[in-house]
């Protein structure tokens, strides 16, 4: 079969190649590649500044938002043949921390978990793959056109759980949410304080283009400017950061 590969640490060395047909293991399924996303930590990637390749090879299969359908599913799962599944990308160190020992592995302490298409793991960027029934997640049919929004989702997801945790420590009644960042994750945290029903706002550089008409299609306003001025006529309850930029990280 073909996999998209790359040699971490080397750039100009993305290539499709030819690979074996991946095999399950007990507890896996087999699943038919459809769909894989591609983000900044992808770019970074193939750049050849940043990733790990297995150990016993130079050479990773990139992908870590993955949509597929189930081929092949093992006996008592949750799963059969014809389901749409992403997989689950980070997988806890051999020796857990506390928060792995948790099933936090998501807040790895000690940094010895692995990702699929990241760090010591092949990812999902292959015709076929395989993966652990506890690391598969379930999609209902309809969300076929975009199921593999699920990994990206997922990451809002946990953004917007942390801060309803850390609000829930005292009164906490948030009226407006300020994203800073139309980009897809920007876009998917917006779109997640629309259906709290905030006030959603969202901050980026860009004056005019499919951003401005996607923020605007979630019922949240857009603005382009100075993010201290956006800042003091908003008055956010919640700012979800979504630009990585320093400048704007530090001011908001």
């Amino acid at each position: 079969m073909r996999a998209l590969t790359v040699r971490p640490g080397e750039k100009e060395s993305l290539e499709v190649r030819d690979v074996p047909d991946p095999v399950p293991r007990a507890g896996e399924l087999l699943v038919q590649g459809l769909a894989v996303g591609v983000c900044g930590t992808d770019k970074e990637i193939v750049q050849g500044d940043y990733g790990w390749a297995p150990a016993e090879r130079d050479w990773l299969v990139l992908g870590h938002e993955s949509l597929g359908r189930v081929r092949q599913a093992p006996p008592g799962s949750d799963f059969s043949a014809g389901d749409l599944v992403a997989g689950v990308v980070r997988r806890p160190d051999p020796e857990p921390c506390g928060a792995c020992a948790q099933g936090e592995f998501d807040m790895c302490r000690n940094g010895r978990y692995t990702e699929r298409g990241i760090k010591n793991i092949d990812g999902f960027g292959a015709q076929t793959w395989c993966v652990e029934a506890d690391y598969a997640v379930k999609l209902a049919p309809h969300l076929e056109r975009v199921g593999v929004l699920m990994e990206p989702t997922s990451v809002v997801t946990k953004a917007w759980e942390q801060v309803e945790r850390v609000g829930a420590r005292s009164w906490f009644e948030p009226r407006r949410v300020l994203v800073t960042g139309a980009g897809p994750i920007g876009l998917l945290a917006a779109l997640l304080g629309a259906q709290r029903g905030l006030e959603v706002h969202v901050l980026d550089r860009v004056t005019e283009g499919t951003k401005l008409d996607l923020v605007r299609d979630l019922g949240a306003t857009y603005h382009a400017g100075d993010v201290e001025q956006v800042v003091t006529a908003v008055c956010p309850d919640v700012v979800i950061e979504a630009t990585g930029a320093n400048e704007v990280v530090l001011t908001s």
